[in-house]
């Protein structure tokens, strides 16, 4: 079970164990808007072929987010109040506009601005976002427990 602070810190190259499944982490991408940054993992497992995005953000209070599967969108998103998604309502949760960095295992760094829109309803997450290419992408994923990620290395 990691802690907060171990979360927090996790770059590319740590391995770590989510739900029972091994990865290894690829990417890490660092968001800041104002003075709200967070972090996304992007996590690759040799053992079962998956790969996933870990969202963490700085304030422990803040959910932790395993986004399993994202694809382009063929339309821009409005950002409205609400959405429909696979037949359930999900509110606005997040909009805004952030720069962003990478840590690549074995590539050079980006930066960039990100455009996004956050839906949820439970642990359900639905996310639209943009790095300025005019390309929308659609990601879903689910709140999980922060207990349910260790650190192996």
């Amino acid at each position: 079970m990691a802690t907060w602070d171990e979360l927090t810190a996790i770059r590319p190259g740590a391995a770590l164990r989510l739900r029972g499944d091994e990865f290894v982490v690829e990417r890490t991408i660092c968001f800041e808007e104002g003075e709200y940054v967070w972090w996304e993992h992007r996590l690759s497992s040799d053992n079962s072929g998956r790969s996933l995005w870990l969202e963490i953000a700085t304030a422990p209070a803040k959910a932790v987010i395993a986004y399993d599967s994202s694809a382009a969108l063929g339309s821009v998103p409005d950002g409205g109040a609400g959405i429909e998604h696979r037949g359930e309502k999900l509110a606005l949760l997040l909009s805004g506009h952030a720069t962003y960095r990478s840590v690549e295992r074995s590539a050079a760094s980006k930066r960039g601005e990100i455009v996004y829109h956050e839906y949820g309803a439970g642990d359900l997450r639905v996310t639209y976002e943009t790095r300025g290419d005019g390309v929308w992408e659609v990601s879903e994923g689910r709140v999980i427990d922060a207990a349910d990620v260790d650190i192996l290395a």
